[in-house]
């Protein structure tokens, strides 16, 4: 055989073999078409058109393989979707403050809530309202003669105030020193010596007519100048308050209707630089048998 010969049959072997594949590829493109459905909308279909245009465009392509759905495509639809819907639904307006303001709230009167300056109980205050008005307690302890607290005073022209004797106050010495006076309160003249020459306002107990005595009482260069029994001395029930007023000119006590003055003895010069107020003292020469209380005010 010849060389031409030979080839020619070679080029009839190879165009017999090129329209077989021709003819396989048309039956193949109908059986998948009649396989995935014309009408189907499924993603299978979709995935099989898109492939038949991939391998119509694509070179030596012959089969269609369909693609897994992405997961991230997909994500980014139903977002897209879930904004559309968002940006589509109407705004709701957030609740105006006025609102909460409108609302009514319950008033306290005025008279039901308790002034500041109200006492929260009345009855309970009234004994240290009543114990301030007397003023300031005075006590003499028993065994002594000398009261706590003292009340000293340099360079004094008058001393004058009120007193105040209570059941607290009574004693018994059992002996003539009842008759005693004690001293309430007054002006000496030597600081050292208030028994030398001095003016003061005198206390005692009447054990017979249980009320207390006051009177005045002097003294002059030691010696006692006692007052009157019966001109001089004022009885005060216990709880009953008295007026006392001593100055340079004498003393002046008073007790209800009662008032006595008794001027400066002869011999007993006031003299100012050595003035100084006089505190209580008990006795006479016996000191308190108990424990004694009394009220003293001083203006």
């Amino acid at each position: 055989m010849t060389s031409a010969g030979f080839a020619g049959r070679v080029g009839g072997l190879a165009a017999a073999l090129g329209a077989g594949v021709v003819v396989g590829l048309a039956v193949a493109a109908p059986a998948a078409a009649d396989d995935s459905g014309a009408g189907d909308s499924s993603p299978r279909a979709a995935a099989a058109e898109h492939s038949a245009g991939r391998g119509a465009s694509g070179a030596g392509q012959s089969t269609a393989v369909p693609r897994k759905a992405d997961p991230v495509r997909s994500a980014a639809i139903v977002s897209a979707a879930r904004v559309a819907r968002t940006a589509a639904a109407p705004a709701i307006p957030a609740p105006k403050a006025a609102a909460a303001v409108s609302r009514p709230t319950a008033k306290i009167p005025v008279a039901a809530t308790p002034s500041a300056t109200q006492s929260a109980a009345p009855l309970a205050s009234a004994p240290a309202s009543a114990s301030a008005a007397r003023g300031r307690r005075v006590t003499v302890f028993r065994g002594v003669h000398f009261v706590i607290p003292q009340s000293p005073a340099f360079f004094v022209k008058q001393v004058s105030g009120s007193g105040t004797f209570t059941t607290d106050s009574v004693y018994d010495l059992k002996d003539v020193d009842q008759y005693d006076w004690n001293k309430f309160t007054g002006i000496a003249f030597s600081p050292i010596q208030h028994d030398r020459n001095s003016v003061m306002v005198g206390w005692r107990y009447n054990l017979r007519s249980q009320e207390f005595e006051i009177a005045p009482f002097y003294n002059v260069d030691k010696e006692r100048i006692l007052p009157n029994e019966q001109t001089e001395v004022i009885s005060v029930p216990a709880g009953e308050t008295f007026q006392y007023n001593v100055d340079y000119s004498g003393v002046t006590i008073s007790y209800g209707g009662a008032t006595v003055f008794k001027p400066y003895p002869p011999g007993l010069r006031p003299n100012i630089w050595t003035a100084i107020r006089v505190s209580g003292w008990f006795g006479g020469n016996e000191v308190a048998p108990r424990t004694l209380t009394y009220y003293l005010k001083m203006k």
